[in-house]
């Protein structure tokens, strides 16, 4: 089975997005808690939480505009990652070929793979990983794709719908 992806820089971004909700609203938030916690017990209670939502923007909005930079610097620097990919799933490895490269690597040489609803992203160690957008595969591709993953017997967490 071969699927030919590309992965815009719109794609990149809504991953970035969808994988960083906890630090886009779990830090702002304790950071605010944090600040209001420290109002009440210093005494100034008056202006806590007027400060407290002025914070949490201050931080919302400084962190998404340093998100934004990073994940564009990311995408840019990496010109593979632009490229059109034609990535070939047979049972004993995968063949990925892109406009400037060739490559090939056995299904035991994969650390895990983990399907999200709009990706598969294959890792090769920790952080090292072949993102491929569910938008270019048919349904059954899909289903092909989670059974030569299963009879590998690679470490995976896979969707069932």
């Amino acid at each position: 089975m071969t699927v030919k992806t590309q992965i815009t820089f719109k794609d990149f971004w809504v991953f970035y997005l969808k994988s960083s909700l906890i630090r886009f609203f779990g830090f702002p938030i304790i950071a605010v808690l944090l600040f209001i916690f420290k109002g009440f017990l210093d005494g100034d209670e008056q202006d806590i939480f007027k400060n407290a939502s002025i914070w949490l923007l201050v931080l919302w909005v400084f962190m998404t505009i340093r998100g934004y930079f990073s994940i564009k610097k990311a995408y840019y620097s990496d010109k593979k990652i632009q490229e059109n990919i034609s990535y070939t799933f047979v049972e004993d490895k995968i063949k990925t070929e892109g406009e400037t490269f060739e490559n090939d690597f056995h299904w035991n040489t994969v650390s895990r793979v983990k399907e999200l609803k709009d990706w598969f992203l294959i890792y090769h160690s920790l952080q090292t990983m072949n993102m491929i957008p569910k938008k270019d595969f048919t349904k059954q591709e899909i289903v092909m794709l989670r059974t030569i993953i299963k009879n590998n017997g690679v470490k995976a967490k896979l969707r069932n719908d």
